[in-house]
Parts: C-alpha cells; sequence; structure tokens
C-alpha cells in the first residue's frame, strides 16, 4: 500500500491547511494538495501524503464519512501514485493557499457538470444534491457561498455520465424547487 490517500467530496471552501490539519488524526502528515482546475479553483478533492504507509490505512479506516467543512469526505487509496507531476505543490512554508494547479486529477467528463442558477436562499449542496438525484448518478454538488458565508443564489453538479446531465437539463430547467424556478444549464466555465 502506497503512503498517498486521494480525499474526495471536499467543501471547495477547504484550503491544504485545511485538509492537512483534518488528515493529522491518522498519522503524520507529509504534505496535503487541493487539486485545481486551470483558473486555480479547486475541483473539490485532493492528496495527503503521510510519512508511513499506516499513515494512509489509517486515513482510508479512521477518516472516511467524517465531516471536514460540513461535508462527509471520503478517503481512498491514491491510484495515481507516482503519476502526478510537481510533486506538492500545496502545503510548502510559504502559506500560499494550495498552490500550482496544472497537473493531476481528472476534469469533470465534457458535458457531465450543470451550473444551476435562481436557488434559494435556503438551498443546501445536500439539498440541491438530494433533488437533482432523481436523475442519475451525482458525483458533486455544491451551492456557491461568499467571503462573508453567505449563499449567492447558485450552485454546481456533477453527474457521472453526459445524458444523464443532459436529462437533468430537459427535465428540470424552469421547474421549481423551495419556491424558485432553476435555472439549469451546461456549466461552461469547466
Amino acid at each position: 500500500m502506497s503512503n498517498r490517500v486521494y480525499v474526495g467530496n471536499l467543501s471547495w471552501a477547504t484550503s491544504w491547511q485545511d485538509l492537512k490539519d483534518h488528515m493529522r488524526d491518522a498519522g503524520d502528515v507529509q504534505y496535503a494538495k487541493i487539486l485545481q482546475d486551470r483558473d486555480g479553483r479547486s475541483k473539490g478533492c485532493g492528496i495527503v501524503e503521510f510519512t508511513t504507509a499506516e499513515g494512509a490505512k489509517d486515513a482510508i479506516e479512521k477518516l472516511t464519512d467524517t465531516e471536514l467543512k460540513d461535508r462527509k469526505i471520503f478517503v481512498r487509496e491514491d491510484r495515481e501514485d507516482g503519476k502526478r507531476g510537481g510533486g506538492g505543490g500545496g502545503g510548502g512554508p510559504s502559506g500560499g493557499g494550495g498552490g500550482g494547479g496544472g497537473g493531476g486529477g481528472d476534469p469533470p467528463a465534457a458535458g457531465t457538470q450543470l451550473f444551476i442558477g435562481n436557488l434559494s436562499w435556503e438551498t443546501g449542496w445536500q439539498d440541491l444534491k438530494d433533488h437533482f438525484r432523481q436523475m442519475g448518478e451525482v458525483d458533486r454538488a455544491d451551492v456557491a457561498v461568499g467571503r462573508d458565508g453567505r449563499k449567492k443564489g447558485f450552485g454546481f453538479i456533477r453527474f457521472s455520465t453526459p445524458e444523464e446531465a443532459q436529462k437533468a437539463i430537459s427535465e428540470l430547467n424552469g421547474v421549481e424547487f423551495m419556491g424558485r424556478p432553476l435555472e439549469v444549464r451546461l456549466d461552461n466555465k469547466v
């Protein structure tokens, strides 16, 4: 077993420092990195490297389904071990908030991520995920939150397949949810 783990379902607000601090419960963390897209936005997942394989094993056993920034995370062995360029772009002494980007992690498959607009202020990511689950397997759901902690009235849903995403657009665009008609379209920033 490797000493690296992949951590998924992270809140977009999670920094590499948050991730590193959370994972310390399983062992000595060498570095933590939040994977980012080309625009520097979090992909909602990260890589954590422990000093020992035992630490990685403990993280999988003890930290899967624990909450970090109000989201239940999952932890598994990093299957991309050694293929990721650039080493530990985050977690360096600069504290630059996650660093790097570019290398590592898979971007959402084409046509699988949707922009959801006109959300009610009460809508949370779990409400959104539950509502869109009727269209297919939801890999990720997020509601955008500003620096002040207030919701921005839009979010994102990522489906497993483009077909499920298209079904959601055709069946849920304009349909009322929590008192407001939703705007459902492909996320053109992916």
